[in-house]
């Protein structure tokens, strides 16, 4: 049995394999900025502004 793929049929999958690549991007893209954003919250959430605005020496 031979197989043999037209190059219409290569364009389609080629085509095909493109959009699925950029489809996997667009989702790590959308992850990677879902990180990001619980990242920058847990930092707000860790600092405590009224600690270390004021220093106190004495000499």
């Amino acid at each position: 049995m031979d197989l043999k793929i037209s190059p219409f049929q290569m364009q389609g999958l080629t085509s095909i394999k493109q959009a699925l690549g950029m489809a996997n991007l667009q989702k790590a893209m959308s992850q990677d900025a879902e990180s990001m954003d619980a990242l920058v919250k847990m930092m707000e959430q860790s600092v405590t502004p009224h600690k270390g605005q004021n220093v106190d020496i004495k000499l």
